[in-house]
């Protein structure tokens, strides 16, 4: 897999990057943009990002580095 990342803008909270991840992860965090709780799933974990604003997708892993 190439190296991806996602930037998850939060309400009210630090910036998250998510790096190595696919583009359908992506998708289903966009589609909850704007709810009370991001809902997905993580290496077999299920995690609540809280209410993301909006989320950027890149075709590189090394922002932020």
């Amino acid at each position: 897999m190439a190296a991806t990342a996602a930037i998850l803008y939060l309400q009210d909270q630090p910036t998250i990057i998510l790096r190595n991840i696919d583009r359908k992860l992506v998708e289903t965090i966009e589609s909850q943009c704007g709810r009370e709780s991001c809902l997905c799933t993580i290496e077999g974990q299920e995690v609540d990002y809280g209410k993301v604003s909006h989320v950027i997708w890149m075709d590189r892993a090394d922002i932020g580095d």
